[in-house]
This record gives C-alpha cells, structure tokens and sequence, in this order.
C-alpha cells in the first residue's frame, strides 16, 4: 500500500470516528435533559441533605445512561468493521488461491518458452535456403517449411501469453499485499474500538460505585418498575389480540390469525408475530458485546435473530438494519416491527404491540420489554 493510500486510509478512519463521536454525542443531550428534568421534580424534604442527594441520583443516572449509548454505538460501529474485515480476509484468502494457481500457470508457460529458445538456439547457424540447397527431398521440406512457420506463429503467442501471465500474476500479488495491509489497519481499528466501549462500561460501572447502597438500589428498583410495567402492557396487548380486540400501533385495530397456531396476532404478517414469539423466549438473556445468540445478544443480533427464526436475513447492525424492508410510521407499528432510537442509529428493538418492544439494551442488563417511547425515536422498518 502506497503511503498516500495509508494516509487516505487513516483519514477515513478518523472521520468515521468523529461521525459517530458526534451522532452519539447529539443523542444522548436529550437522556442528560431529561434526567435533570425529572430531578427538578422530586419533591423536597425537610432535610437539608435530602435534595442535592436527589439531584446526584438524577445526574448519574444521566451518566450512566449516556455512557451505555455511548459504548451500544461503537459496539455497532465494531461489528460493521469486523464484517469488513471477516469478508477481506475470505477475499484475501481466495486471491491467495488465485495466486497459487497463476504461479503454476507461469511456471507452465515459462517451460514452453525455454523449449520455443532451445529450438531456436538449434538452428540459429544454418538458414532456410541452405536448408533447401541440402535437402535432397524439396516436396518434403517445402511441407516442414509451413510447419516451421506455423511453429514460429505459436512460439511469438507462447511468447505473448508468458508476458500476460506474469503481469497478471504480478498483479495479483500486489492486490494481496494491499489486502493484508488493509486487514492490519482494520484489525488495530477493531482492537481500538473495542478498548473504546470497555472504557465507557468501565466508567459507567465507577459512577455507578460512587453512589450509596440505598441510591442504588433506588435507580435498580426504578428500572425493574419500568420493565415490569413494559412487560404487563405487552402481554395485556397479547391478551387482547386473542380475543380479537387488540389494536396495530397506537390506535387501528386490526387482527390477523395466525395459521400454524391457530390464534390471532396484532400483526400485518404472521412472519412478523413469530419473530416477536422467538424475541420473546430470549428475554432475560445477558447482552453481550457483538453476540448474535443464543446465549446472549447485542442489539442487532436479537433483531436480527428473531427475524431469521422465520426466514428472513437482515443486515448485521441497526445502520444498516435500517434500510431493509419499507418504513412504517410511529402509529402504524405492528408487531414485528424494527424501531431505531437515537440521531446515529446506534440502537435496534423489536415492536411487540401495546406500545412495547424487546431490546438488547447494554451490558448492564438483560433483554427485555421497554415502553417504545423510552428512547430517542429515529424511525422504524417492516421486514419482509
């Protein structure tokens, strides 16, 4: 790889960086806001130290919060890099095929020409109209004389076809060294994107130490309310739609009956109510940095799980997740849906009705039901 390529490389990487620096940056104000938001509204004590306790929950909670966005966005931007990379190393290794037989093919066409100027080394004294004077046999040697010709034509393309070959075979071992230099640049990328989010965890875990027992254990039984609370509405959503008055969305009701169950589901397809049903037997399962199951999961790889628990593939990250299927609007949302939070797209959840989804949310929990409004709204996708 030329220095200039290097350099261009390098300057790629660092303005993907910033990018997504910047986009998660721009998402997360809004976690931060309405954190303190909701710290203004606790009511007052008669303690003097009962408020700036309150407002410390409330701020590190924020912390934390943006932290875990923080870390989930370069988990994405770390699995979009190691398919990069995984697909230059299967291409590497077929160039590397490639190359091997190309080598064998010059080696061939190298012997062929070491025989055309061995033949030509033979008969380089004598010439083809002393040839004839001593040959007693002219019909004969007029015949080999066209033979000769003939070989001469073959011997200037073996001539030709040596110098194709060896191009092409140069040119091939070139692609391969700049292949492997790729690989290296993507490799040190992954290991410093990865040493990124390890660093965000490991902070959010520090904020989250510098806290009392008591505080929390309150930001602990405030998000299993939550949870709690996501998971009634959701099944209360699945209760309905059995017997026929569930609902799409916000507002249209509209069932559908499922034909290998027999039941109804909120759901514009029946691929769509089986992927929430595969979503559904994975909650409680950990989150994981880049897993796809089916012991654990990031984000996209429950989405995309699900999904393919019903024949269906979609793109490994909530990035490009976000350009299958056909978009769907917040009060069309059907069960199946995909929903994407925050400016960068960093994170992918599963509509499961009743205004609730299931998510891989960080590594500080577990998959379960959240409200969809919960985070930042970005969009949402129907696939198949």
């Amino acid at each position: 790889m030329t220095s200039r390529r290097r350099e261009a490389d390098h300057d790629d990487l660092r303005s993907r960086a910033v990018r997504s620096s910047r986009t998660v940056r721009k998402s997360v104000i809004g976690l931060s806001t309405l954190a303190l938001t909701v710290a203004s509204f606790i009511p007052a004590t008669t303690s003097a130290s009962a408020a700036p306790t309150a407002v410390t929950i409330a701020e590190a909670k924020a912390q934390i919060e943006q932290l875990e966005v923080e870390a989930s966005a370069i988990d994405q931007e770390w699995v979009g890099v190691k398919q990069e990379l995984d697909a230059g190393r299967a291409k590497l290794a077929a160039k590397q095929v490639d190359v091997k037989v190309q080598t064998a093919k010059v080696a061939q066409v190298k012997r062929q020409v070491g025989q055309v100027a061995l033949a030509q080394f033979q008969n380089r004294n004598v010439d083809t109209a002393a040839q004839i004077f001593f040959n007693s046999d002219s019909d004969n040697f007029m015949s080999q004389i066209s033979t000769v010709e003939k070989v001469s034509e073959n011997q200037n393309t073996v001539l030709q076809d040596f110098q194709e070959q060896q191009a092409a075979l140069a040119e091939l071992q070139h692609s391969s060294e700049t292949d492997l230099a790729t690989l290296a640049e993507q490799e040190k990328q992954l290991a410093a994107l990865r040493a990124e989010s390890d660093a965000k965890v490991a902070e959010s875990k520090k904020v989250l130490a510098r806290l009392t027992e008591a505080e929390r254990a309150a930001i602990a039984a405030a998000e299993k309310k939550a949870a709690d609370e996501a998971r009634a509405k959701a099944e209360a959503a699945e209760k309905a739609s059995s017997t026929g008055s569930g609902t799409t969305g916000t507002g249209t009701t509209s069932t559908t009956t499922d034909t290998t169950s027999g039941t109804a589901a909120v759901s514009g397809s029946s691929r769509g109510a089986k992927a929430v049903a595969f979503a559904k037997s994975q909650l409680g399962k950990p989150y994981r940095f880049g897993a796809t199951g089916p012991a654990a999961y990031d984000c996209s790889g429950l989405t995309g799980a699900a999904w393919k628990a019903v024949g269906v593939t979609l793109p490994r990250t909530s990035q490009t997740q976000i350009g299958v299927g056909r978009s769907v609007s917040r009060d069309a949302l059907q069960p199946g849906d995909l929903v994407f939070y925050y400016s960068g797209i960093t994170h992918v959840a599963l509509y499961v009705g009743g205004g609730q989804i299931i998510h891989a949310p960080n590594s500080r929990s577990s998959v379960k039901y959240a409200d969809v409004d919960s985070m930042p709204w970005a969009g949402a996708r129907r696939p198949g």
